[in-house]
Formats: structure tokens, sequence, C-alpha cells
């Protein structure tokens, strides 16, 4: 098993133009950053979406914008501080936490050793779903895992018993496991409009959605403020 650092451009204003994720109902946003707060590092754990189907998964992102913008802000396209297509889909493991800087060599230790043995596994998406997140100032579209949800939720259960061991939140009980594709920032506009918007998209896309191929995951990402680890899952 690999840990790998990949440098991000250095920030102390916000991680949250890198991406965008999951926390109402298994919706956690790692862009709700935490920043450096109390001398704290906002962390972020998911299974990272790589090659075609990370190319494929984002240009069904940006067929969304073009179907959803015009329900939703009654603009066409959308501006870019509205709405944006992720280009670094992944699954939330997590929700937003915070570590001190001096716990993340040890948080990353016991997380490689928690997952270790476990291989790449392969997951399908199905249908079309928004999720908000905690602050309800966003709303996402995404693709929920539809294959695959057992492979997924072995994962989530290692995870979370490294967060209980450095006293972190486990992640929602009743989470649907799924990937981001849009994020939406709905403060001037009503969640109820994402979601009618959502449910004349889905229909749209259902066919979109099932052309996609399963997609094969071989990493676990781990992002405190700008720094990210990558563990690999395959060895």
């Amino acid at each position: 098993m690999v840990q790998r650092l990949v440098d991000y451009p250095s920030s102390d204003d916000s991680s949250s133009s890198r991406r965008s994720s999951s926390p109402h109902r298994g919706y956690c946003d790692p862009e709700q950053d935490m920043g450096h707060v109390r001398g704290g590092w906002s962390g972020h754990v998911g299974l990272v979406i790589t090659g075609r189907s990370r190319q494929q998964l984002h240009a069904l992102g940006l067929a969304c914008i073009e179907a959803i913008c015009p329900h939703t802000f009654g603009t066409r396209p959308c501006d870019e501080q509205r709405a944006e297509a992720l280009d670094s889909p992944h699954i939330s493991l997590t929700r937003a936490f915070y570590v001190q800087e001096y716990q993340i060599a040890g948080f990353m230790s016991e997380l490689e050793a928690s997952i270790r043995g476990m291989g790449a596994l392969t997951v399908g998406f199905g249908a079309l779903r928004t999720f908000a997140n905690e602050r309800r100032d966003r709303e996402f579209v995404a693709v929920e895992v539809a294959a695959g949800r057992d492979s997924v939720q072995a994962v989530l259960e290692r995870v979370d018993h490294v967060m209980e061991r450095f006293g972190k939140p486990r992640f929602f009980a009743d989470a649907r496991f799924h990937a981001s594709i849009v994020r939406l920032d709905t403060q001037d506009a009503s969640p109820r409009s994402v979601q009618r918007a959502a449910g004349i998209l889905g229909a749209q896309m259902d066919e979109e959605i099932l052309r996609l191929p399963a997609a094969r995951i071989d990493t676990l990402e781990c992002v405190f403020g700008d720094r990210c680890f990558h563990i690999s899952l395959n060895q």
C-alpha cells in the first residue's frame, strides 16, 4: 500500500476552489471549509474517481448545467459563481472535520494501517439526485452509487474506526453514497427550484447515466487544508 503526498498551491484563505462533495443524508461538503480554525486543519476523506470515468462524469456535469440553469436561475449559461461542473468527482466518506497539524501524520498512519489489505473496488452509478450542504447555501447534483455499495461501506467502516480514535464524528448512518458532478450556490435560488430542475433533468439524463461504465476505484484521498494524501487500495 502506497501513501503519496500531492502538493496543492498553498492558500491560507480557503480550500474551496478545489472541489466539492456532500452532508445532508450522507452529503459532506469539503468546500464547507473550516479553514485553519483554532490552529486546526480542515479535513476530508473520500474515494477518488479517475481516468475515463472522471472525464465522463465531468461531461455529464456540463450537460446538467446547460439544462438546469434556466429552471433555477432564469439565465443561460450560468454564471461561474453560481454553478460549476466539478472536475474531481469523488465519493465522500467523512463529514468535514479538523485536526491539529501535529495530528496529521498520526491520522494518516492509522488510516493506512486500517485499510491495509483492501483492494480496488468497482462501482456503478444510478439515479441523479440533489443534496444540500449543512449550511444550506449550496446544492449539489450527484449520481448515486447503485452498484458496489457494500464495497464502499466496507471502506467507510474502516475510515469511521480511525475517525472515532481521533474523536471525530462518524459518517452519516443513513448515507447515500454518491459522486457530486455539479455545485450550485443557492443564496439567490430556492432549494425547491433546484430540486424541481433536477427532477426535470433526471428524466432527460437517465439514459446518459445508464450508459456510464462501472468505475474502478483504487485510491483513497485525504485532504487537510492545502495538503492532499493518496493511499493506494490495489496493493
